[in-house]
């Protein structure tokens, strides 16, 4: 039996979003925010995604995120992204801000908001730097080592750059990343002996394949993700072709306007110029 591909989004809910698999969504939060010894997530608090009943789960491609709360009060939203929308910085601003200020009740304190963080798996390219892990904060421009606040996160993963690279399997995250990519079954084995989280999880996904209705609702999310891409593909498509043509039109009308000026330069009346290049003295008397 194929094994389902953990990237799809649906997939991935059902593997690190149900309350029973608690400690595999630990141990991949302690991977992603680089958490050691005593500052390591021990427990969390998994909020129910009831976009999923509200949403049909093959209607286009809505958005399955993973929603938690550490002991701490820290709210933490990860979301897998596998088309290129081309407005991933403003679109996980947006989110962050609502899980932010939905925290603050009517009437409470400011002082009482918890750090918000995001996580953003991305299976292309779109931060401007060679790491396949990213995180964001609040710098002061001339002051680097200047942070206005810890209040706000903002993690980018790109799987693309991972790819790329030969994975470290004495890095947490890393191992994660070959559990979430399709990798060689011998380096997921050995991601698996590293940490048993990864092989809890393996063990979930493989559950999860067994089951016919499981897989309809994966292929539902694949279907969909493969029609965005073409609509998306096909738009940008769409505007090149209609780029390149106004392009060659406007190259055309270059092309007249440079015929004229260099036939009136050489004394040539506009009659003249119109006899010789078919346009009419209308069009030739526009071009100043």
């Amino acid at each position: 039996m194929k094994r389902l591909k953990v990237k799809n989004d649906f997939i991935f809910q059902r593997i690190f979003g149900q309350p029973e698999n608690k400690e595999i969504l630990i141990s991949f939060l302690n991977a992603v925010l680089e958490l050691e010894g005593d500052k390591q997530l021990e427990d969390i608090e998994i909020i129910e995604n009831t976009r999923l009943k509200k949403e049909g789960i093959n209607d286009k491609l809505g958005i399955l995120d993973i929603r938690a709360k550490t002991m701490l009060g820290e709210h933490i939203n990860i979301e897998v992204q596998l088309v290129n929308q081309y407005n991933m910085d403003k679109r996980t601003i947006f989110y962050w801000s609502k899980i932010f200020t939905e925290q603050l009740k009517e009437g409470q304190p400011f002082n009482e908001l918890k750090k918000t963080i995001t996580i953003n798996i991305l299976d292309f390219s779109y931060i401007d730097v060679d790491s396949y892990s990213t995180v964001f904060h609040l710098w002061e421009d001339r002051h680097k080592d200047c942070k206005l606040t810890d209040i706000m996160e903002v993690r980018f993963i790109e799987l693309p750059k991972f790819r790329r690279a030969k994975p470290d399997l004495g890095k947490p995250l890393d191992r994660w990343l070959v559990f979430i990519e399709d990798s060689p079954e011998e380096v997921l084995e050995m991601a698996m002996r590293e940490e048993p989280a990864i092989a809890r999880a393996e063990e979930v996904l493989q559950y999860l394949g067994s089951f016919d209705e499981i897989r309809r609702y994966y292929e539902a999310r694949e279907m969909a993700v493969h029609d965005e891409i073409t609509r998306i593909t096909g738009a940008r498509q769409e505007g090149l072709q209609e780029g390149r043509q106004e392009g060659r039109k406007e190259g055309v009308l270059q092309s007249r306007v440079d015929i004229v000026k260099n036939m009136r330069s050489q004394g040539i009346k506009d009659d003249d110029i119109a006899k010789l290049t078919g346009l009419t003295i209308q069009e030739i008397k526009a071009i100043k």
